[in-house]
């Protein structure tokens, strides 16, 4: 019997596989504009090859979170010990935030620019854009719990 492939699948795929064949340049975008963004200048005296040695692991996760192989105890474990680390390097919450949702903007510019230019079915793409922003609003509230735990013992 034939296997059906749905649109959605080959839409995921071409998303996984721009990510995973792209992320430095991804990333080198995201940390020129972390870096020099007025309300992330916190990010500028942190060492920048731990941020992005941190992007490199969030494109991995997201692509492996696309795909359906990382779940959401993964998401939790990895955005609660980086909450606790940006804490440690003393990046206010707010700016932590900034910069999960910078990154994440520029996931999207990027993806529109390769992807949609042909006339992908847009429930596809909302499907699709759905997905990434679970992952980035549960890494939020994860990397959020994570940083004020460590707040919280500071001020005990």
């Amino acid at each position: 019997m034939r296997q059906v492939i749905r649109r959605e699948n080959i839409l995921t795929n071409r998303f996984v596989k721009l990510i995973e064949e792209n992320y430095n340049t991804l990333i080198e975008i995201f940390m020129n504009d972390l870096l020099r963004h007025p309300e992330t200048d916190a990010y500028r005296t942190v060492d920048q090859e731990k941020l992005y040695q941190f992007s490199v692991l969030i494109y991995k996760d997201l692509s492996k979170w696309i795909s359906r192989e990382f779940p959401k105890s993964k998401i939790e474990e990895r955005y609660v010990k980086f909450g606790r680390e940006r804490f440690d390097m003393g990046v206010p919450i707010q700016q932590v935030i900034k910069g999960l949702i910078l990154q994440r903007r520029h996931i999207w510019l990027f993806v529109m620019d390769k992807m949609y230019d042909d006339k992908t079915d847009y429930m596809e793409a909302l499907i699709l854009n759905n997905r990434v922003t679970l992952y980035f609003d549960r890494a939020l509230v994860y990397m959020a719990q994570g940083y004020m735990e460590m707040l919280d013992r500071k001020l005990r």
